[in-house]
C-alpha cells in the first residue's frame, strides 16, 4: 500500500523536526498507567465535538479491535436541571477505519503528513525505532515487542492530536450535530472490550452548548533581531490546554504576503519544561529591511486559531567598526583630554559611541553615554589618579565594539579634606556605632579610625585596614574608670595621601558601676536629736546623697529625710523632728549621674533624750506573792507618764523588762523561777520625753 510505504520518510521528517516531545491528549495519555478512556470536548456554534484516547498501549490495541460506544446524557434544559436525565446512544459502535478508507482520504489530501505515520503505526508490519543490536534471545524479543507496541501507541495518538482526519479514521473522535442550544450534555465513551479480557474504565466530559468561544490568538508574541537571526517567542503555558501545535510565518513585503517557515507545525513542549516561552529562530543572514512575523495555534481537534498580530523587526548590517582613542593629562588643570579620529565611511551599523573609565583595566564606569559616531574629543574634569579609558561603538542591538585601552597616571600630593560631622552612640553592652560625612574627593580610597581614653591622649588605630564606608562599629569595655572614650577619623586618597585627624567624637561609656557608699563617722544620741557626722561618696559622678529613717518596728517603711547634692568634706546632720526617747534607725545612699545607687550604709539606731530630771517613784518594796514577785511603790501625784520596769536575774545585767501604760503603784512579775535571785528598778517616762532617775534597786530570792 502506497500510504504505508510513505511512512518511513515522513516519520523521519517529523522526528527530525519535533523529536518525540508531544503534548495535548496524546501526551496526557502516555503518563497514565491504568486502563481507562480520557475524553475532551469542544463547543462549536452549531455542533459539539468530542475526542478520546485510551491510557495504555494494551487497551489501545484492544479498542482498535472491539471499538467504542458513545452515549449522551441531557442534564439541563430551559435554564434548569432536569429532574430525570435523558440518555441517548449516539453511536452503538465507533471503530478503526480500514486500510482502504485511509488510502482514499490520503489520495484527497497528500499534504497531511500524519496520515502515513498513523497508518504505519496501525497497520505496518514493523514500527521499530531502536536500530541498535539484534534480538537474539526470547527476553529481548519480548522487550522489543513492548517497545514496538508503545511506539505505535505513542505516534498514533500524537498523529491524532495533529490531524482531525487521523482522529476520525482512528475511531477517536465524534461530532454531535443533534444538539439544542441552551442544553447541557454529559458524554460517555464506553469500551466495547469484554471485561473478561480487559477492564477499561469509561470516559466522560460535560459540555454546555452556550459556552462557545472562538480560539484565541497566541499569547505574548515577540520577535527580536540579533546579528542576522530573529528570535520569535511566545508564551505557550497560558494556552497549553488550548493549543497542541503552532505555525510560524514571515512576511518580506510589509505584511502583504506571508511564507511558512516550517514544513510542519511547531510542536508544543512538555509542561515540565523550565521556560514558559516557545522559541523559533529564523535565519536572515545578511538580508536587510523590515520583516513581519506572526503565528497561529492548532488545538487537539485539528482546528487552527487566528493569527497573532504581526511583530515587525528591522534587519540591519553587521557592525565591524572598532574605534581608536588617545588620552593625555593637562598638567595645568589636572584634567584628561581623550581624542578619537573616525573614518565615517567605515561606521556602517554604528548608532553611537560611549566612553568608559576605570581605575583598573577590569572594572569600568560609563562616563559618556551618547557620543556622535564621528571624530571628536572629551575632557575628563574629574579623573582618578589612575585612569584607563576605552571608547565603544554601539549598534542598534546594544552590541559594543571596544577600542584598545588608553592609560593616564596623574601626579597627586594633595591630601583629602578632613572628615567632618562625626556622630555616634553606644548601647548598654558597650557597642558603639559611629558615622561621618563622606569626603568629596573623587580619588578617595578610604578611612582610618583612631581611639583614645583621654581627649589629649595617644590615639591608636582601631581599623585593621582602610574602610570605604562612612560608618564604623566598635566595642568598648564598660568596667573601666574612664567615663568617656574619644574617636578621630582620617581620610586617605588612592595615592596614600592622608588627611589630618578629625575633631574628636566624644562618647560617654554607659555607667554600670554604682557610686561608693557614703560614710557615717560619728553617731550619738543627743538632747537636740540623733546626731550624725558623715562623709560623701568618693565617686566623681555621685550626684545625690539621700538619708532615710524608720522607727524601731521593722515593718515600717523607710522615709527620705535628707537630700544633698554634690558636697565635699565632713557633713553634719541632727534630726530634731523625732519624739524624745523613741528609737530610730538611719541609713544613707549615694546616687550617680546614671541613676545607679550605692550600697546603703549599715543602719544605726539613735534617739533623742531630755536632760531635765523628773520626779520618779519612791519607797519601792519587793515581796513574794502567791503568783510571783510583786513590787509596790509611791508614784508622783502630778504629770502624765508611763512606767518602765527593769529586771536582772541572778548575775545577768539589768535591762528593760516591762512597760505599764496605765498609772499604777504596783507590778506583778509572774514569770519567775524557784531559787532564782531577781533584782528590779523602776523608771518613769513623761509625755514630753523627759525621764526620771532610776529607783533604788530591790531584790529577793524566790
Amino acid at each position: 500500500m502506497r500510504l504505508i510505504k510513505l511512512y518511513t520518510n515522513t516519520l523521519c521528517i517529523v522526528i527530525l523536526i519535533f523529536g518525540v516531545n508531544m503534548m495535548a491528549l496524546g501526551q496526557q495519555i502516555n503518563a497514565e498507567t491504568t486502563s481507562e478512556i480520557k475524553v475532551i470536548g469542544k463547543i462549536h456554534k452549531d455542533f459539539l465535538e468530542i475526542r478520546w484516547a485510551p491510557t495504555t498501549s494494551i487497551s489501545w490495541q484492544l479498542l482498535n479491535k472491539y471499538g467504542y460506544k458513545i452515549e449522551r446524557v441531557t442534564t439541563f434544559r430551559d435554564g434548569k436541571l432536569l429532574k430525570k436525565a435523558e440518555k441517548k446512544v449516539l453511536k452503538e459502535k465507533v471503530t478503526l477505519s480500514s486500510q482502504e478508507q485511509w488510502g482514499e482520504v490520503f489520495k484527497k489530501d497528500t499534504s497531511d503528513v500524519y496520515l502515513p505515520i498513523a497508518a504505519q503505526a496501525l497497520y505496518g508490519k514493523s514500527f521499530n525505532l531502536d536500530a541498535s543490536g539484534s534480538m537474539n534471545n526470547g527476553l529481548a524479543q519480548i522487550v522489543n515487542q513492548v517497545k514496538d507496541r508503545e511506539a505505535r501507541f505513542t505516534y498514533a495518538l500524537f498523529s491524532a492530536d495533529q490531524s482531525a482526519s487521523v482522529a476520525k479514521l482512528s475511531g477517536l473522535s465524534f461530532k454531535d450535530n443533534t444538539i439544542v442550544k441552551g442544553e447541557r450534555y454529559l458524554y460517555r465513551v464506553y469500551s466495547l472490550v469484554p471485561d473478561s479480557i480487559e477492564m477499561i474504565k469509561k470516559g466522560i466530559v460535560l459540555l454546555n452548548t452556550e459556552n462557545y468561544k472562538p480560539l484565541p490568538e497566541p499569547f505574548r508574541v515577540n520577535a527580536k533581531y540579533t546579528q542576522g537571526l530573529v528570535n520569535v517567542s511566545w508564551d505557550w503555558i497560558m494556552l497549553s490546554n488550548v493549543f497542541s501545535s503552532y505555525w510560524v510565518q514571515r512576511s518580506d513585503d510589509n505584511g502583504k504576503s506571508y511564507i511558512d517557515l516550517t514544513e510542519t507545525p511547531f510542536i508544543q513542549p512538555t509542561k515540565d519544561k523550565p521556560s514558559p516561552n516557545m522559541l523559533y529562530i529564523d535565519t536572515l543572514g545578511k538580508q536587510e529591511g523590515t520583516y513581519s512575523y506572526r503565528i497561529k495555534g492548532k488545538d487537539a481537534f485539528g482546528e487552527w486559531g487566528p493569527y497573532s498580530k504581526p511583530i515587525n523587526v528591522v534587519a540591519y548590517p553587521e557592525m565591524k567598526f572598532i574605534p581608536e582613542i588617545k588620552a593625555k593629562e593637562d598638567n595645568l588643570s589636572g584634567s584628561v583630554l581623550i581624542e578619537w579620529k573616525v573614518d565615517e565611511t567605515k561606521t556602517l551599523g554604528v548608532e553611537k559611541f560611549i566612553l568608559a573609565r576605570g581605575e583598573t583595566d577590569q572594572l569600568f564606569d560609563t562616563i559618556q553615554h551618547n557620543l556622535i559616531p564621528k571624530t571628536g574629543d572629551f575632557i575628563d574634569l574629574g579623573p582618578n589618579s589612575s585612569n584607563y579609558y576605552k571608547l565603544g561603538a554601539v549598534n542598534r542591538d546594544g552590541k559594543v565594539n571596544w577600542s584598545l585601552l588608553s592609560f593616564v597616571q596623574l601626579d597627586d600630593s594633595i591630601p583629602p579634606s578632613i572628615p567632618t560631622e562625626l556622630i555616634g552612640k553606644v548601647d548598654s553592652v558597650g557597642r558603639i556605632e559611629m558615622s561621618w560625612n563622606p569626603s568629596p574627593e573623587y580619588d578617595l580610597y578610604g578611612y582610618r579610625v583612631f581611639k583614645a581614653n583621654e581627649k589629649e591622649g595617644a590615639y591608636i588605630q582601631v581599623t585593621t585596614k582602610e574602610i570605604q564606608e562612612t560608618s564604623f562599629t566598635d566595642s568598648i569595655s564598660l568596667k573601666v574608670l574612664n567615663k568617656k572614650v574619644y574617636y578621630k577619623v582620617m581620610a586617605l586618597d588612592k595615592r596614600g595621601n592622608p588627611s589630618q585627624l578629625s575633631e574628636p567624637l566624644i562618647i560617654s561609656r554607659p555607667d554600670i558601676i554604682p557610686p561608693s557608699t557614703p560614710l557615717f563617722t560619728v553617731t550619738r544620741n543627743d538632747s537636740k536629736g540623733p546626731y550624725i557626722e558623715w562623709f560623701p561618696s568618693t565617686s566623681e559622678d555621685a550626684e545625690f546623697h539621700l538619708m532615710y529613717r524608720r522607727g524601731a518596728d521593722e515593718t515600717e517603711r523607710w522615709e527620705l529625710i535628707l537630700e544633698k547634692g554634690v558636697v565635699k568634706g565632713k557633713q553634719l546632720f541632727i534630726d530634731s523632728t523625732v519624739i524624745n526617747h523613741d528609737p530610730y534607725y538611719y541609713l544613707m545612699i549615694a546616687v550617680d549621674e546614671s541613676g545607679l545607687e550605692s550600697v546603703p550604709t549599715k543602719p544605726v539606731m539613735l534617739h533623742k533624750f531630755d536632760k531635765k530630771e523628773r520626779e520618779g517613784v519612791s519607797s519601792l518594796v519587793i515581796k513574794r506573792d502567791e503568783k510571783g514577785v510583786r513590787l509596790n511603790w509611791k508614784a508622783p501625784i502630778s504629770g502624765q507618764y508611763i512606767i518602765d520596769v527593769y529586771r536582772a536575774k541572778d548575775d545577768e545585767p539589768i535591762r528593760h523588762y516591762a512597760r505599764q501604760e496605765e498609772l499604777s503603784s504596783t507590778f506583778l512579775d509572774n514569770k519567775v523561777a524557784d531559787g532564782a535571785i531577781y533584782k528590779y528598778r523602776v523608771k518613769l517616762i513623761y509625755a514630753d520625753g523627759a525621764t526620771s532617775n532610776f529607783s533604788q534597786p530591790v531584790q529577793l530570792k524566790f
